[in-house]
C-alpha cells in the first residue's frame, strides 16, 4: 500500500475519499437522528432510506452514459461542491419542510452515484494494472475505517450539541474534498459523439456479454442477497437468541467493522500470492461458511469471532471484484458498469433484508443465518466449478496519468 501511495495523483483520490467518507458516515447518523427527532414517526426515517435507495438504484444508472463522456475530475468535484451545499441547507430548509428535506436527501444522494462511479473508473487511469488491488483496497480502507470511527463520534455530538453543527462539518469534509481533487489531472471519459441511447446500450451489453463482468455480477448479487441478511438478523440474534442485549449488538457490529478494516490492510499481501479470481472465489466461499457458523454454534464468543473473521473475508472477495471490473473493462465504459454495479448491490441487499424479515418468524434467526451462508458458498463454489472468472488478456495501456 505504500507503494500505491507514493503515487501523487492516487493519494489525492485517497485523501479526499477519507475526508469526505468521514463526512458522510456522520451526516448519515445525523440525517436520520433529526428526522426521527423532527417527526417521532419511524415512516419519515424509512422514506429517507427509500428515497436514497432510489437515487441509487435509478437515477444512478440513468445519469451514467452522459457522465461517461465528462472530465471526470471536474464530475467530482462538482459533486463534492453540490453536496455541500444542499447538506447545508437541510437545518434551515429541511426543519420547515419534511418534503423539501427529502429532495435536499434525494440531491445529495444522486450526486454521490455521480461522484462514486468516476471514483471508481478513474483508479486505473491513476495507478498502474498490477497496484489495482493495492488501490482499490485503501478506497474500501477509507469507507471502513470511517465506519469504525466517526459513525460513533457522530452519535457523540449528535447528543452533546445537535444534529445541526454535524451537517455543518459534513459540508466542510466536502468542501476539503473538493479542494483536493482540483488538483487532479483532467479525467476524460468518451464516447461523447455517441447518442445517450447508444451510450446506454452499450454500457448494458457489456454487462451482459463480457463474460468475467456478467459472472463476477452474478455471483456477487447472490452473496449479498443472502450475506445481507446480517444486517436484519443482528440485533435479533444479540436479543431474542445470544441474550446479550444491545451492548452486545455493538460488540458484534464492533467485531465486523474491525475485521472489515483489517481485511483491506490484508488484501494486498494475499494479492502478491493468488490471482485475483482466486481470492475473489475463495473469500467468498470461506465468508459463507463463516456465516453459516453463527447458525450452526449460536455461542456469543464465537459468534463474536466468527464475525470478525466475516469482515476479513468480505474484504478478500470485494476487493478482487472491484479490480476485476475495472481489468476488464475498457475506460469509457467504466463509469457505467460501476453506477450498474452500485445499483445492483444496493439492490441485493433491500432483497436480503426482506427475506431475513419473511424467513426469521418461519425458521429462526440461527436456521436463516446456515442457510443463508451456506448458499453464498455453494453458488460460489458452484461458479468455480463451472469456469470462474477468465483472466483479461494483455492489453497496451491507454494514455496514463501516473
Amino acid at each position: 500500500m505504500q507503494g500505491v501511495l507514493q503515487l501523487p495523483h492516487f493519494r489525492r483520490l485517497f485523501l479526499a475519499a477519507l475526508v469526505s467518507q468521514a463526512g458522510s458516515r456522520m451526516h448519515r447518523v445525523a440525517l436520520l437522528a433529526f428526522i426521527y427527532l423532527l417527526t417521532s414517526n419511524t415512516l419519515w426515517v424509512s422514506l429517507a432510506l427509500i428515497v436514497k435507495l432510489l437515487a441509487s438504484a435509478v437515477v444512478g444508472p440513468l445519469l451514467a452514459p452522459w457522465a461517461d463522456t465528462q472530465n471526470r475530475k471536474q464530475l467530482m468535484v462538482l459533486s463534492d461542491v453540490g453536496r455541500a451545499f444542499l447538506t447545508l441547507l437541510i437545518p434551515f430548509l429541511g426543519v420547515n419542510s419534511l418534503p423539501v428535506l427529502l429532495l435536499l436527501v434525494f440531491g445529495i444522494e444522486v450526486l454521490s452515484k455521480i461522484f462514486d462511479p468516476a471514483a471508481q473508473a478513474a483508479i486505473p487511469e491513476l495507478v498502474p494494472e498490477s497496484k489495482l488491488d493495492s488501490a482499490n483496497s485503501l478506497m474500501i480502507f477509507a469507507a471502513r475505517i470511517s465506519e469504525v470511527v466517526f459513525v460513533g463520534v457522530a452519535g457523540v455530538l449528535v447528543a452533546a450539541v445537535g444534529a445541526q453543527l454535524v451537517f455543518l462539518l459534513d459540508s466542510l469534509t466536502y468542501l476539503i474534498s473538493a479542494m483536493i481533487l482540483r488538483r487532479l489531472p483532467d479525467l476524460s471519459g468518451g464516447g461523447g459523439g455517441q447518442s445517450y441511447w447508444r451510450r446506454a446500450k452499450e454500457g448494458l451489453e457489456h454487462l451482459l456479454k463480457n463474460l468475467a463482468i456478467r459472472r463476477t455480477v452474478t455471483t456477487l448479487f447472490t452473496a449479498a442477497c443472502f450475506g445481507s441478511v446480517e444486517g436484519v438478523l443482528g440485533i435479533v440474534m444479540a436479543v431474542k437468541v445470544l441474550k446479550v442485549g444491545t451492548p452486545g449488538f455493538g460488540a458484534m457490529e464492533s467485531a465486523l467493522a474491525v475485521g472489515a478494516v483489517l481485511g483491506t490492510l490484508i488484501v494486498p499481501r494475499i494479492a502478491m500470492r493468488l490471482r485475483r479470481e482466486q481470492m475473489f472465489f475463495g473469500g467468498l466461499i470461506i465468508f459463507g461458511l463463516f456465516e453459516a457458523s453463527l447458525g450452526v454454534w449460536p455461542v456469543f464468543a464465537w459468534v463474536l469471532a466468527a464475525l470478525f473473521l466475516s469482515g476479513v473475508f468480505n474484504q478478500v472477495f470485494l476487493v478482487p471484484a472491484r479490480s476485476i471490473l475495472q481489468s476488464h473493462t475498457p475506460g469509457p465504459l467504466r463509469g457505467r458498469i460501476f453506477a450498474a454495479f452500485f445499483a445492483i448491490m444496493d439492490t441485493a441487499v433491500i432483497c436480503g433484508a426482506l427475506l431475513a424479515g419473511l424467513l426469521e418468524p418461519v425458521l429462526g434467526a440461527p436456521t436463516v443465518f446456515l442457510l443463508a451462508g451456506l448458499m453464498v458458498s455453494g453458488v460460489s463454489a458452484l461458479m468455480l466449478l463451472t469456469g470462474g472468472i477468465p483472466v483479461p488478456k494483455p492489453q497496451p495501456s491507454p494514455q496514463s496519468h501516473l
